[in-house]
């Protein structure tokens, strides 16, 4: 699995106050086979138990920027229109953005949030 850490400075206006984490990993035997085995390893026990159904990635509000994002900083692309299962781990609000995506043969956890 890969993990990347986005601070404040990579994104186009620093003042913003952006940051962003995301998880890569390929599904294999080991270490995740399944999107449980995945979510043991970047979620913690309450917020595992709080994620709501999935929607398709096209559904998704914020997709551009999120499909923007993980093509930028972590090489994965999403194409804006696709049916990739993506589950909503916490509430969106105008300051956080907390999911995870199923792609083929790949999960991500993607977690923005700013402070401004």
């Amino acid at each position: 699995m890969r993990t990347i850490l986005v601070d404040h400075f990579e994104f186009d206006t620093s003042s913003s106050e952006e940051s962003l984490e995301i998880c890569v990993s390929r599904q294999s035997a080991v270490p995740h086979p399944d999107l449980g085995a995945f979510t043991a390893s970047v979620l913690d026990p309450a917020q595992r138990s709080s994620i709501a159904e999935p929607v398709p990635f096209f559904k998704v509000a914020g997709r551009q920027t999120v499909s923007e994002y993980l093509n930028r900083f972590a090489g994965v692309d999403v194409p804006l229109h696709a049916e990739w299962p993506t589950y909503q781990v916490e509430a969106a609000d105008w300051h956080t953005l907390h999911l995870i995506l199923c792609g083929p043969g790949i999960f991500i956890r993607y977690r923005w949030s700013t402070s401004a």
